[in-house]
C-alpha cells in the first residue's frame, strides 16, 4: 500500500514532464523570447506593431503544429514518408505552374485562407524522405551499388532543388543540398561516394551558373568581393558591418543601436536581423544567442546518439542541419563571409513558413525523444 501511494501520484505531471524534452522547449523559448525582443527594436519599439504581432501568430501556429508533430510517434512518420515527400514535391511543382510572383521571385502559393512558401516544408519533409530511404539503404546487403548509395539519394535531393533554384530561390536551394550532405557525411560517405558528391556538386554548379544564376544573384557575388567597387549596391553589406562594429562588446543597449533606430539598416527584420542584434547586445549577446542555436544543433546531434534505430536518428541529424545551416549562413552574411542570401535568421527573421517549418522540426525532434533508449 505504501508503495501505491508513493508510486500513485505519478499521473497526469509525471508522463507530461517525461514526454516533453525540456532542454528543447528551454532553448526554442530562449531564442524566440530573444527574436521577439529584436523585432519589437527593429520596429520602434513598438510591442503592438505589425511585426511582433505577425511573428506571435505565426508562433502560436508552429506551436500548435509543433504538438502535434510531437505527439506522433516517429515510426509514423516512416510509414509515410514517401508520402508526404511527395506532397512537399508536389507544392514546390505546383508552383512553377500557379506560383504567386513577387519582386521578380515565383515563390509563394496562394490558398484560399493562407500564403506560404512550399520551398520551406520542402526542407523538412526532405529529411523525412531521404531518413526512410537510408533506413532502407542499411539493411540491404553491404555490397551496394553506388546507384543506391549516391544516384537514388541524389535524385531525391537534386530534383526539387533544382525546382527551387529556377524560381528563382539560389540560397533555399543550396540549403536543400547542404542539409542533405550533412544526413549523407554520418551516414554514407567513404572515401569513393565523397569524390563522387563534390565531383557532382561542382557540376551541379556549373549547371546553375550557366542555366540557373540570374543577373542580380551574379551581382551580390561581385558586390560581396569588392562593395567598396559598388557603393550603392553595397549599402546592405556596409550599413550590416557598421552595425555590427558599433555594439562592441556589450552592445549599445535595445532600442539604442544607432543603425537601427535611424534605419540605415535594410531589411533588418529579416535578412539583417542580426545586425540589428549584434548592435544592441554587442558581442557577449550576440555569443549568447549563437550559443543557443549550437546547443540545440548539438542536442539534435545527442537525440541522434540515443536514437532507437537508423531512421530516427537521420531526422535528428537532419533537423540539426536545417537550424545549423540557417544561422550560419545568415550570421555569415551579416559578418561578411558569404554573399548575400537572402536566407532567414530561425525565428528572427520575419516571416510565417520559416517559423512554422522550424516549430514543426522542433516537434519532429521531440518525437524521438520520446522514444530514447533509455526511456
Amino acid at each position: 500500500m505504501s508503495n501505491q501511494l508513493i508510486t500513485g501520484p505519478q499521473t497526469w505531471w509525471t508522463q507530461l514532464r517525461r514526454s516533453v524534452d525540456w532542454v528543447l522547449v528551454t532553448l526554442a523559448v530562449g531564442i524566440i523570447a530573444l527574436a521577439l525582443i529584436n523585432l519589437n527594436s527593429a520596429e520602434g519599439g513598438n510591442w503592438a506593431g505589425e511585426l511582433v504581432r505577425d511573428q506571435l501568430r505565426f508562433v502560436a501556429i508552429g506551436t500548435v503544429l509543433m504538438i502535434g508533430a510531437a505527439a506522433i510517434d516517429y515510426r509514423v512518420y516512416y510509414r509515410v514518408a514517401y508520402a508526404v515527400y511527395a506532397v512537399g514535391f508536389g507544392f514546390v511543382l505546383l508552383v512553377t505552374i500557379v506560383g504567386t510572383t513577387t519582386n521578380n521571385a515565383t515563390r509563394w502559393l496562394d490558398l484560399a485562407f493562407v500564403r506560404f512558401q512550399p520551398s520551406e516544408l520542402m526542407k523538412l519533409v526532405l529529411v523525412i524522405g531521404l531518413a526512410r530511404y537510408l533506413h532502407r539503404l542499411a539493411r540491404k546487403d553491404a555490397r551496394r551499388t553506388l546507384v543506391q548509395t549516391l544516384v537514388f539519394p541524389g535524385l531525391l535531393v537534386l530534383t526539387p532543388a533544382l525546382l527551387v533554384i529556377q524560381q528563382p530561390d539560389l540560397s533555399t536551394g543550396i540549403i536543400l543540398i547542404l542539409i542533405a550532405l550533412s544526413v549523407l557525411a554520418v551516414t554514407e560517405f567513404d572515401l569513393k561516394t565523397l569524390l563522387a558528391l563534390l565531383s557532382a556538386g561542382v557540376v551541379t554548379f556549373m549547371v546553375a551558373w550557366s542555366f540557373f544564376m540570374q543577373g542580380y544573384q551574379e551581382k551580390r557575388i561581385d558586390v560581396w568581393l569588392d562593395p567598396e567597387s559598388h557603393p550603392d549596391e553595397a549599402y546592405q553589406i556596409i550599413q550590416a558591418r557598421t552595425a555590427v562594429a558599433n555594439g562592441g562588446f556589450f552592445g549599445r543597449g535595445v532600442g539604442q543601436g544607432t543603425q537601427n533606430v535611424l534605419d540605415f539598416v535594410p531589411y533588418k527584420e529579416s535578412d539583417f536581423s542580426f545586425a540589428v542584434f549584434a548592435e544592441e547586445w554587442g558581442f557577449v549577446g550576440s555569443t549568447m544567442l549563437l550559443a543557443l542555436y549550437m546547443s540545440l544543433v548539438l542536442w539534435a546531434i545527442n537525440l541522434a546518439s540515443q536514437a532507437r534505430d537508423r531512421f530516427a536518428a537521420c531526422l535528428c541529424v537532419g533537423v540539426g542541419a536545417m537550424f545549423l545551416w540557417h544561422a550560419v549562413l545568415n550570421v555569415g552574411v551579416v559578418l561578411e563571409f558569404f554573399p548575400n542570401t537572402g536566407l532567414p535568421l530561425p525565428f528572427f527573421s520575419h516571416g510565417g513558413s520559416n517559423v512554422v517549418t522550424m516549430m514543426m522540426s522542433l516537434g519532429v525532434l521531440m518525437s524521438v525523444s520520446r522514444s530514447r533508449k533509455w526511456r
